[in-house]
């Protein structure tokens, strides 16, 4: 192949990574359970079975436009999670209005398959 093809071929490709993080098309989110570090769903992943999961942590963003939250949270132990930084989608009952960066709550997820959704945030105690 000649350097000429080679170099297209490498813009192009430089071009469509570059336009997938600026489409939001990149999310740690996107990646199965299984495939993120330290992070499994053992119980959801086996059966596909919805679950449920209580978690404390800091709101560190609000996306009202996308309906979305992203939090600063402690360890989940019913889905096998570590302690990390995670964006989530809300459920359309979920008030974001109310939710605050820095705010410290508790939170209920579900869902299955490593794809959880907030069912609710309250202030944490």
């Amino acid at each position: 192949m000649s350097d000429l093809g080679q170099s297209s071929r490498k813009g192009m490709l430089t071009a469509t990574i570059v336009a997938l993080l600026l489409a939001g098309g990149v999310q740690a989110q996107a990646a199965p359970m299984g495939d993120m570090p330290g992070m499994s769903d053992k119980a959801g992943a086996e059966s596909g079975k919805q679950q449920t999961a209580s978690a404390t942590g800091t709101v560190a963003a609000v996306n009202a436009g996308q309906h979305k939250v992203t939090f600063d949270h402690a360890p989940i132990p019913a889905i096998n999670w570590p302690a990390m930084h995670m964006e989530f989608p809300a459920a359309a009952s979920v008030d974001l209005s109310k939710v605050k960066p820095g705010e410290k709550v508790k939170f209920t997820l579900s869902g299955s398959k490593g794809s959880y959704t907030v069912q609710s945030i309250t202030p944490a105690q």
